[in-house]
């Protein structure tokens, strides 16, 4: 028989992110003794379901310290201030605990306070491809004080997670600038100023580059009207006014366009490094200082190719100037997130008035009044008033939900019809808002498994490209003793092979996929999570909660022969009053207000408890068979409606059996049509549930499933173990679970993509790569459609990257771009960042529900 268990409420402290929540939460769970931990940023706590006689508050602690954080909850639980009256668990769900339950003593020793960590986000400047990334995660990471760095190319940022008592942000600015990059600290602020930032930042920076085209242009058109008079016009090719007249153009462009460049390269040289900076100050400068030489020599009729080196110059920022404002598409679904929160709220005071006050200037306890047709300003509970709220922004679904008091809102949601009073409760980084926008900016920032190829190519490429540029100079020049041709040739080679295409290929499609997502209500952890559902072999689902309502209804009772059915209901109802467990709440209000003692919740099978002085047991049949109890008259009954697809729920009472209750927990909309979608597209769906193989042996042929695809009878320690045995069978494909439930959480851990609906547990939505914010099961292959469209999009990506190099830089090295290869290598390193940046973008309007359809 299992043992009781608790819920301990231990603070922690020290926590400032996700990745925080997930390194507590394991910390939490190899324990020796905890069943299962949910872990609240917010709230700075961790409710922690544990079996008493194995664990112990210090170890619990000790295992939070030594995660990095730290907690004042005691060591000794008699000196500690006991925890209130909290949840034991019947199969991983809630019940309230006996009255005796209370922690062992220990006599472990306390241990002192681990360092408690952040995550810091910082700004970064100046880099331009994936060498640029790996150079700055390096210099962070040698930071003393620095415990992982994650940069990203395509927002410009970077996740640092840091010990701060041991790291200044001064540190961390002085790595990157010795590394030839800018840092700065840039924490989000809230709502519409944050997104008003973010917005004035990507108009700077698109402004700038268009200001330095803009100078390009005009200085390059009569650099070009000049180099192309020069080859037509006899007189000009030899006349020294044209070739000092194009030499003060050409400077001019090296200067305010290529000077960047070159002040990048040279701090590159100086630290004894390369990057694209190096291979554009050296292809240009090459270009010009080859044309200047034939300037001073007297060689006029040379003197077009400074032409190409002002026109390199001009078309690489054209590349750049497309290339920012494309970008844009990935920040602007951060700044459309954050504009959805009002800048002002209508506060009530003591008196009732109203006093529109900034949304800063809330604090926990206000209460506002949101008016017909206005934006929920903030997080909170419904006191007055009824409505129906818009909250499409939130879950992706267009149908209005009816609030009555007692009901939660969430801030930036769309009021209907009906004047509300809220009280506010989540306020700036605890609200909904900003910690979807973090998840998303966190996902942004995330690395797939396939840019560890750009990363390994990266670290090799520029060196390669200098050598190669090298060898075609030599080679040139010896062979056919044309040092000219040589000149040309390798400053093409070093122009074409720019790896800014490389550098953008795998973030760039990531931040938009993301930002599509949390459009659809899909909030993607991890940009992993995208690349393995591409190469999903099959597909768990849940039963209670996530394919059904979770809302079992009592159908039918049956009571043996000397038992009124009336009565029967009502003991059983009194005996699982004290339950949280799902199937409890199918017997409210009908326990006549009969009073239930000794309540003990038996994990995973049931309840037991003295109801009016007789001992009533309620659960599996398994449960009164372990009691003693004659099941001959129930087996009938029970075979009958396990049949029907009815949870059976068996009564004995003073040993002695009694009758049985049908409880029916029906199908969500649309469960068996996305099931039969999945498995028509080829995918293998398998049903896995704690329920009696019968039960779900039914409820698996109401979905089209075949009884070898339903896998019932699960404990919640068991389902991981599931999870392992399926992927063991599909030969490297991955598994994905979708769950809803505090005892999904190790399965949805477990699993290759973890999917969790927003509608269910805490925990069960910390364990999962992916969250869906309402609990449409049509999310989920809107899910599998975004993360196949994102990967296809990144393998496009990285093969266009690759096929400018591979096939741009043998044409270069050979020739066969003839006398103006330098400049046609510019156009086509250009077009290269444009296209990858161009194939990213169309994520942002891929329809996911049109792509499901087909």
């Amino acid at each position: 028989m299992a043992v009781a268990t608790e819920v301990w409420d231990v603070p922690v402290r020290g926590m400032t992110c996700g990745h925080c929540v997930r390194s507590v939460t394991k910390a939490l769970e190899s324990t020796p003794g905890v069943v299962s931990a949910v872990v609240d940023l917010a709230g700075a706590n961790a409710e922690v379901v544990v079996d008493p006689v194995v664990a112990s508050r210090s170890a619990v602690a000790r295992a939070i310290r030594d995660a990095g954080y730290t907690t004042d909850d005691g060591d000794d639980p008699g000196e500690a201030v006991p925890p209130p009256p909290v949840l034991l668990t019947i199969g991983g769900l809630a019940a309230k605990p006996a009255e005796d339950s209370t922690p062992p003593p220990t006599t472990e020793p306390a241990v002192s306070p681990g360092p408690a960590q952040e995550e810091w986000d910082l700004a970064i400047g100046g880099m331009h491809c994936a060498s640029c990334v790996a150079r700055v995660e390096k210099a962070l990471k040698e930071v003393p004080g620095v415990e992982d760095a994650r940069v990203n190319l395509a927002t410009e940022r970077a996740a640092v997670v840091v010990v701060p008592d041991r790291v200044a942000i001064e540190d961390l600015a002085r790595a990157a600038a010795d590394a030839g990059y800018s840092a700065r600290r840039d924490d989000l602020m809230f709502g519409a100023r944050a997104a008003a930032q973010l917005r004035e930042e990507r108009a700077a920076s698109v402004a700038m580059w268009r200001n330095r085209l803009v100078v390009g242009v005009v200085a390059t058109v009569p650099l070009v009207a000049l180099g192309i008079g020069s080859m037509v016009v006899p007189s000009w090719s030899h006349a020294a006014w044209v070739g000092w007249s194009m030499c003060g153009l050409a400077a001019f462009l090296q200067v305010a366009l290529g000077g960047p460049y070159i002040r990048g390269a040279w701090r590159r040289l100086l630290q004894g490094s390369a990057n694209m900076d190096t291979l554009i100050a050296l292809g240009t400068s090459t270009a010009f200082l080859y044309s200047l030489y034939h300037l001073l020599v007297g060689h006029l009729h040379q003197a077009h190719f400074f032409m190409d080196a002002g026109l390199i110059l001009t078309l690489i920022t054209l590349g750049k100037f497309l290339e920012v404002r494309a970008k844009g598409n990935a920040g602007a679904a951060v700044e459309r997130l954050l504009d959805l929160s009002p800048r002002t709220a209508n506060r009530l005071d003591e008196a009732g008035g109203v006093v529109e006050v900034p949304l800063a200037d809330l604090v926990r306890g206000d209460r506002v009044r949101v008016q017909p047709g206005e934006t929920v300003p903030v997080d909170g509970d419904v006191l007055e008033g009824e409505s129906e709220i818009d909250e499409s922004m939130l879950t992706g679904e267009s149908v209005p939900v009816a609030k009555k008091p007692g009901d939660r809102v969430t801030g930036a949601t769309m009021n209907g019809d009906g004047s509300l009073v809220i009280e506010v409760k989540r306020l700036g980084k605890e609200s909904a808002l900003e910690q979807i926008v973090r998840l998303v900016l966190a996902a942004q920032g995330s690395k797939a498994g396939v840019q560890r190829l750009a990363d390994r190519v990266s670290s090799i490429f520029v060196p390669a490209v200098l050598v190669v540029a090298l060898a075609t100079f030599l080679g040139w020049g010896l062979a056919t003793a044309d040092w000219s041709r040589a000149v040309l040739n390798a400053a093409a080679v070093l122009i074409i092979a720019c790896p800014c295409a490389l550098g953008l290929a795998t973030p760039m499609a990531v931040a938009v996929a993301t930002g599509r997502g949390a459009r659809a209500g899909l909030f993607i952890r991890e940009a992993s999570a995208l690349e393995n559902m591409d190469r999903i072999g099959v597909i768990v689902f849940d039963k209670t909660g996530t394919l059904t309502e979770g809302r079992p209804s009592l159908v039918q009772a049956r009571a043996l022969p000397g038992w009124d059915e009336p009565e029967l209901v009502a003991l059983i109802a009194a005996a699982e009053s004290s339950s949280e467990h799902p199937l409890a709440r199918a017997f409210a209000g009908k326990g006549d207000d009969r009073a239930a003692t000794e309540f003990r919740a038996i994990r995973g099978r049931g309840v037991s408890a003295t109801v009016d002085g007789r001992k009533v047991l309620v659960g599996s049949r398994a449960l009164l068979a372990d009691q003693g109890v004659e099941l001959g008259p129930l087996d009938p009954i029970a075979d009958a409606w396990e049949g029907e697809a009815l949870t059976v729920l068996c009564a004995a009472v003073d040993g002695r059996p009694a009758g049985a209750a049908a409880l029916a927990d029906r199908l969500k909309p649309h469960a068996r049509e996305v099931v039969s979608g999945i498995r028509e597209r080829g995918g293998d769906v398998v049903l896995l549930t704690g329920d009696n193989p019968a039960t779900a042996r039914a409820v698996g042929a109401e979905l089209g499933l075949p009884p070898d695809r339903v896998i019932a009878g699960v404990l919640p320690d068991a389902k991981a173990a599931k999870i392992e045995a399926l992927r063991s069978e599909l030969n490297g494909k991955k598994v994905a679970m979708v769950g809803d439930g505090l005892n999904d959480a190790p399965a949805l851990a477990a699993a290759d993509v973890g999917i969790a609906l927003g509608t269910g547990a805490d925990l069960a939505k910390a364990a999962a790569d992916v969250v869906i914010a309402s609990g449409d099961l049509q999310a989920v292959p809107r899910a599998l459609v975004l993360g196949r469209e994102t990967l296809r999009a990144i393998r496009q990506n990285l093969f266009w990257a690759f096929a400018y190099n591979t096939l741009g830089i043998p044409l270069a090295a050979l020739g066969l771009f003839g006398r103006h290869g330098p400049m046609i290598a510019a156009l086509a390193m250009s077009l290269s960042s444009v296209t990858v940046v161009a194939r990213s973008g169309w994520l942002a309007r891929l329809d996911l529900d049109e792509s499901t359809a087909t």
